[in-house]
């Protein structure tokens, strides 16, 4: 039984790559490294790449096909097969940040209060309405553990577009002193007015997982911090009646961006918050405002 198992098995791994090598002539030939272990004609063991063969006769589970991250598991017990697909954990480090993620933004006032400056009327901000999207398009993982793989470093990059939603009586503009300043709109009423700012940010970031490094794991927490460059912004006041007005005037907004980041998750939950030690606008230029914002990641690349 065991070598008609091995028969079936190896000519299901070997046939489909050398049709599939035949397809393509002009690809170079590749070599594929076998290794074999037979032990007392208790146990076979056929090696691939990514891919494992094992045929055993000392337990109730006489074969197994590991591809991947996926093992199927052929049983036999009571005179009857079963086969049985189980998850194979990782064998290296694989963290949590590339994905896309959606979050509630907003801004502290200095020593990072809750109150605004005297000189930051004007940006007093519409919390439910702001928000900020991000996509985590790049991810690296460094694995610090020798036996084990729940713990390690993770950066990349990522892009996160800022929506600051104000709906007060001003227009943000740049003054003749080149200082950003609220300018009253005596036009018409405010429907809704906003700033939008983008950056491509790169996290560096230590991660523990429990209970181990997989997409399956249990939970997660990670923290760290963040540098980014700003890549585009503009402000956008609507009046009632549609008067629309959109500019991409400099009004001081920093052109980078650095400050902390924390995710936890938790099965499907993954949470997520930044905060910046960067102010908002640039030094004696604006007023004094550190973004922060808190949000949940929709899904991991």
């Amino acid at each position: 039984m065991k070598r008609i198992y091995t028969l079936i098995i190896v000519c299901a791994v070997l046939i489909p790559s050398s049709l599939l090598a035949q397809e393509d002539k002009k690809e170079k030939p590749k070599t594929v490294d076998v290794i074999v272990i037979d032990e007392d004609n208790d146990r076979a063991e056929v090696g691939f790449p990514r891919a494992k063969v094992e045929v055993q006769n000392d337990n109730d589970t006489v074969a197994k096909i590991t591809i991947g991250h996926k093992r199927w598991e052929f049983i036999e017990k009571d005179d009857k097969t079963k086969v049985r697909m189980v998850h194979v954990p990782r064998n290296e480090f694989k963290g949590h940040y590339a994905g896309v993620q959606l979050a509630f933004c907003n801004y502290l006032g200095p020593n990072y209060s809750s109150s605004l400056p005297d000189d930051a009327d004007f940006m007093d901000i519409n919390s439910g309405k702001s928000m900020a999207f991000s996509i985590n398009f790049l991810q690296y993982d460094i694995g610090i553990q020798k036996r084990k793989n729940n713990l390690g470093l993770v950066t990349g990059l990522g892009w996160t577009v800022y929506n600051y939603r104000q709906d007060n009586q001003y227009r943000i503009v740049r003054n003749d002193e080149g200082i950003t300043v609220g300018e009253p709109i005596t036009d018409g009423e405010v429907k809704k007015s906003k700033i939008t700012t983008s950056y491509i940010n790169i996290p560096l970031l230590f991660e523990a997982q429990i209970p181990s490094s997989s997409r399956r794991s249990t939970a997660f927490i990670s923290a760290g911090v963040y540098g980014g460059f700003k890549i585009g912004s503009h402000t956008k006041t609507v009046l009632y009646g549609e008067n629309k007005k959109k500019s991409r005037d400099n009004i001081n907004l920093n052109p980078i961006q650095y400050g902390a980041m924390v995710q936890v998750g938790f099965k499907v939950i993954k949470l997520y918050g930044t905060v910046n030690f960067s102010s908002l606008y640039e030094k004696n230029k604006g007023p004094e405002l550190y973004p922060y914002s808190i949000g949940v990641t929709l899904m991991n690349f």
